[in-house]
């Protein structure tokens, strides 16, 4: 029984990895460094210990100074391009669409929707986070609050009379 498992586990640990050299895509060195880790599971264990022991930044800044601003990892199953630094932040902001398009993993895509902010691209995302923004001014929150405030005196009020 104890050789059966033990050539199983032997087994397992041969074929995996010539399955992974085989099947793992070849790229034309077009990506950025950075290491895509274990098939399926990548860099996810890593980052969730980071979360849990809040040390996040640690963790970001360990793969910037190895790999620099731009890298790559997979997170939670997916291939995963990380920009930092301000200029990764104005390419992001400023490019138009044709050059960088936002996915999220098909998980948070069920979860909130295809039609939610995140898959928005170009002109559908700015004209909707732009009616975001303006519903989400000061001036109009304190409007919003004010008339809730009414009407939750209002509906406590008939709560009261409707218990005596």
């Amino acid at each position: 029984m104890e050789l059966m498992v033990f050539m199983t586990l032997l087994l397992l640990l041969i074929l995996v990895p010539i399955f992974y050299l085989f099947n793992h895509k070849k790229y034309n060195g077009q990506l950025p460094p950075g290491s895509l880790g274990l098939p399926v599971i990548g860099q996810s264990l890593g980052l969730l210990r980071a979360l849990k022991a809040d040390k996040v930044e640690k963790w970001f800044q360990e793969r910037i100074t190895n790999h620099g601003h731009v890298w790559k990892a997979s997170l939670f199953g997916y291939p995963t391009v990380v920009l930092h630094g301000p200029a990764a932040n104005k390419f992001v902001y400023t490019c138009d669409g044709n050059l960088l398009a936002s996915s999220q993993p098909p998980s948070l895509t069920r979860i909130v929707g295809c039609k939610n902010i995140f898959e928005l691209s170009a002109n559908d995302h700015r004209r909707v986070r732009a009616a975001l923004i303006s519903f989400l001014k000061l001036e109009v929150l304190k409007q919003y609050v004010s008339k809730v405030d009414v009407e939750m005196q209002h509906t406590t009020t008939k709560w009261s009379i409707r218990r005596c």
